[in-house]
């Protein structure tokens, strides 16, 4: 199908879209709002799951894989069970409405509906962190080493296997599950035996991959892959925290890196070359994993657009939603406006943003504050200049926090990483949550560049 035009920064995808009534179903009221300025509230209904009514929402979730699974389990209550089925059929009495459901959500039930954008089962699959590494071999993307097992009996033996001298990091997958989201089922050690907080099971419970604990910085690699190329997004830092008394790790999202990147944005789009053409895939995807003194090793793989865009505006993210969902349907869009959308997105602001989630906040303490630099240290500024504010704010997963920091104030103008924890310190102190005890990500220092971005083969085609 030819190119579309699309206009920027009016874009114009009404006419894209399917005709007739969208029921959009999303987690964030600010993205449901968004969703109904855009088409109207006589085409569009929009939904956000996490303002659910109170008598139908949870308790307090785990974490991010949890979150997810109740979110696909609400939308399943369509098939007439649940409290979304009434406001549904009110709007679409005769369920001819399209339904819409941008990522990360991909419920096994909807209903009866037609569904838009959906993904196929096979780029699904290598979510599993399990399964991702033939992915990366059959897309000559170079990895670290890796072992997969049945089972956690035997766990310090295989992590002996992979250790390089640094540690190892375990990915825990139930079987029978979807892929895990938000840093779940992952821990990791330096030395002596793994952490008592991975789950004992045999054979059969857990299928686990082991693969060496690689020193570095965190970066996620994302992009769209469209009909005819490949359009990278801008690398983003992951800040991405371990919990030395758990072996775990606390994902706080995603920051514009602050260094030149142009060596992993062409990394970027010889991946979606690869998967373009080895999986025929279309749509949103990113590449999580650790820029190392020897190049980019890859760790997980998300066929689909990610967190990295959360602290944009509604109106943005939705746009790129839509964007990703026409790409999938083969209704692809204008790469010029897509481009200057993704600048948009994912550029470096004044500010930065990075989220935590945690269960329990003091009902005593204050919701927000102030917060300035005295040196490397992040201290509440109850007066006079500030260089960022904290907030928290109920959410599905208790509390949600979420700091926005000048960008120009970083001390010695360093990534968010190595600072982070300064974050949640203040936060556990001033705010009352209980985020513990965070250290910078492995080997970084706050003013350490990005090392030389060692690119992998062109992939080959079939």
């Amino acid at each position: 199908m030819a190119a579309t035009p699309m206009t920027h920064p009016g874009m114009s995808i009404t006419q894209l879209l399917p005709d007739g009534k969208l029921i959009v179903l999303c987690g964030r009221a600010d993205d449901a709002a968004a969703w109904q300025d855009l088409l109207g509230p006589a085409r569009c209904l929009a939904i956000a799951l996490d303002d659910a009514p109170s008598e139908v929402r949870p308790r307090t979730l785990r974490g991010a894989s949890d979150h997810l699974a109740w979110q696909h389990h609400t939308i399943g209550g369509l098939d007439g069970s649940g409290w979304l089925a009434e406001a549904a059929d009110a709007f679409d009495p005769d369920h001819t409405a399209t339904l819409v459901m941008p990522d990360p959500l991909d419920p096994p039930r909807a209903g009866t509906r037609r569904r838009f954008g959906v993904r196929q089962p096979a780029w699904r699959l290598f979510e599993d962190k399990t399964v991702v590494d033939t992915l990366w071999d059959a897309a000559g993307v170079p990895r670290a080493p890796s072992v997969v097992g049945d089972g956690t009996a035997h766990l310090a033996v295989l992590g002996a296997m992979v250790d390089q001298g640094t540690g190892v990091v375990c990915s825990c997958q139930p079987r029978g599950a979807g892929p895990s989201a938000g840093g779940d089922g992952i821990w990791w050690w330096r030395e002596g035996p793994p952490p008592t907080t991975i789950p004992t099971a045999g054979s059969g419970t857990w299928r686990v991959r082991l693969m060496p604990l690689l020193e570095g910085i965190p970066v996620r690699l994302h992009g769209l892959a469209l009909t005819t190329r490949s359009t990278p997004f801008p690398p983003m830092e992951l800040v991405t925290l371990p919990r030395p008394g758990q072996g775990t790790f606390l994902c706080a999202g995603a920051v514009p890196l602050l260094d030149d990147a142009a060596d992993l944005v062409t990394h970027t789009e010889r991946i979606g070359v690869g998967l373009r053409e080895r999986l025929g895939y279309r749509g949103g995807f990113s590449v999580d994993g650790i820029l190392t003194s020897s190049g980019f090793q890859p760790t997980d793989f998300n066929a689909r657009l990610t967190s990295a865009m959360e602290a944009a505006p509604s109106d943005r993210r939705v746009l790129l939603h839509v964007v990703n969902l026409l790409a999938r349907e083969g209704n692809e869009p204008d790469v010029g406006a897509v481009e200057q959308l993704a600048e948009e997105v994912f550029s470096i602001g004044t500010s930065c943003t990075i989220f935590g989630a945690t269960t329990h906040s003091d009902e005593r303490a204050s919701r927000t504050a102030s917060v300035r630099w005295d040196g490397d240290r992040l201290v509440p500024a109850p007066s006079g200049p500030t260089d960022g504010r904290l907030v928290i704010t109920p959410s599905p997963r208790g509390w949600l926090l979420t700091a926005t920091l000048a960008t120009a104030r970083l001390p010695d103008g360093g990534r968010v990483g190595p600072r982070a924890p300064e974050i949640f310190r203040v936060s556990d102190e001033v705010l009352g949550t209980d985020f513990g005890h965070l250290v910078p990500p492995f080997d970084t220092t706050p003013d350490a560049c990005l090392p030389e971005a060692r690119l992998s083969p062109e992939p080959a085609s079939r």
